[in-house]
């Protein structure tokens, strides 16, 4: 016994030294014996509580244990499935964005040439195709009397 609740042998013989000069030869021996007891009771409570944890770890069904595991099973899974399309999107962002920038590059290529037929024709083309009149077009004013 090196140390009991860090009180060294030493340590012990002087406390019962000390306890038998103070309580005397006949209280010692009632003391002993209540330090027996107590002793006996947190042992057989012990015994009784590592008893009763393995009788319910025991009792736990070892089907439960196979459902949780099939389930945490499912769930990696699920997430490597949620990684893989996380993971897609910017690739299917940048394809979508470079389809945009083609269609916009059609586009103003389109109305420059548009821009370019109206220079060199001189007048504005009655409308652009889907647009509103590309020039404003000159306002006739009745000619002022004054």
């Amino acid at each position: 016994m090196d140390s009991f609740f860090g009180v060294g042998l030493p340590e012990l013989i002087m406390i019962l030294l000390v306890a038998g000069l103070l309580l005397g030869p006949q209280r010692i021996r009632q003391a002993a014996r209540t330090l027996g007891r107590l002793t006996a009771q947190l042992q057989r409570i012990s015994r009784e509580f590592r008893r009763q944890l393995n009788t319910e770890l025991d009792a736990l069904d070892s089907g439960e244990l196979r459902g949780a595991v099939q389930d945490m099973q499912e769930l990696k899974r699920q997430m490597a499935d949620l990684r893989r399309e996380v993971a897609s999107i910017p690739k299917e962002l940048n394809k979508e964005r470079s389809t945009l920038a083609e269609e916009a590059r059609a586009l103003v290529q389109e109305q420059d040439a548009l821009v370019q037929k109206q220079i060199t024709t001189g007048h504005a083309p009655a409308a652009l195709p889907g647009h509103q009149d590309f020039l404003p077009q000159p306002l006739k004013v009745a000619d002022d009397p004054d």
